[in-house]
């Protein structure tokens, strides 16, 4: 056994914060705090639009080719009880699944409307139906996330109840393993990309929400 660097900085620090921001999503929604709401949901944007770069371009076990096996790999994987290291088998499906699910929330969020004050962006580019079904999906599919993120933190509980070290290293990035070490890049050009993103939404809405507040 040897410690290696399983996470690299960039997607513990999109771990934590998307966590925190779906959470602040959630309260500012029941609450009504739309226009914090809508801040929120832009910087959530911009963490996970610049994860689904690093999914091609970041560290190895960061990548979509690392942790996406076929559905016969996933058999094969499981019949031998050996996982590898990093979000493998079904694991790396259920960060995919909440990532899609988490992009399809904000883009729906783009085009609806709480028929009283706000109004997202595309709202008025997308028809009447359109908008209805985007604000139905909305609704629903954040209970959908919230199931599956139940589902995520039973997991990481049984992983903690084993003691495989898989919690502590979505903390604080390394891992006791029989693997040799993955190639690791900086995150710098991830928080690059974080501000990147951000900037053009500041650009594209700050105006707009500044007004509202």
């Amino acid at each position: 056994m040897k410690v290696i660097q399983l996470w690299d900085k960039a997607i513990r620090f999109y771990h934590w914060s998307q966590l925190l921001l779906l959470a602040g999503l959630w309260f500012t929604a029941d609450q009504g705090y739309l226009v914090v709401h809508q801040v929120l949901a832009y910087s959530l944007a911009a963490i996970l639009l610049s994860r689904l770069i690093w999914g091609f371009v970041g560290s190895e076990t960061a990548r979509f080719s690392h942790f996406l096996q076929s559905p016969l790999e996933l058999v094969r994987m499981w019949n031998k009880a050996k996982h590898g290291i990093g979000h493998r088998g079904l694991s790396g499906y259920m960060s995919l699944a909440l990532m899609t699910l988490i992009l399809l929330q904000f883009i729906s969020g783009l085009m609806t409307t709480d028929d009283v004050m706000t109004e997202g962006p595309l709202y008025g580019s997308v028809s009447s139906d359109w908008s209805s079904f985007a604000s139905w999906f909305h609704h629903n599919n954040f209970d959908l996330l919230l199931i599956l993120i139940a589902v995520h933190v039973v997991a990481a509980l049984f992983h903690g109840l084993k003691k495989d070290g898989v919690l502590g290293a979505m903390l604080h990035g390394k891992l006791n393993a029989e693997a040799q070490q993955p190639a690791i890049k900086s995150s710098r050009w991830y928080l690059l990309l974080v501000l990147v993103f951000a900037g053009f939404f500041a650009l594209w809405q700050g105006l707009s929400l500044y007004q509202q507040w």
